[in-house]
């Protein structure tokens, strides 16, 4: 069964937004914010961090019905 544009779009998204850019993002702080040396442990463990909370972006917060029904409005 063949993937639909949309859905291969979205997964795009997810990948290159959710994940690529907020784990460059907290690589960022933490080399800013602490004496740390990047290495591959900080960088798996930050990793490990970053991708549950891109699917929950991706899932939840960008799911076109989102607002609507946060805010509990009528379409």
């Amino acid at each position: 069964m063949p993937v639909k544009f949309n859905t291969k779009i979205r997964i795009l998204e997810f990948v290159v937004a959710g994940i690529i850019l907020d784990l460059t993002e907290s690589i960022i702080s933490i080399k800013l914010a602490t004496e740390a040396q990047l290495n591959l442990k900080i960088f798996l463990i930050t990793l490990v961090v970053v991708i549950p909370f891109a699917i929950i972006t991706e899932l939840v917060i960008d799911h076109p019905d989102f607002w609507t029904r946060v805010l509990r409005l009528k379409k």
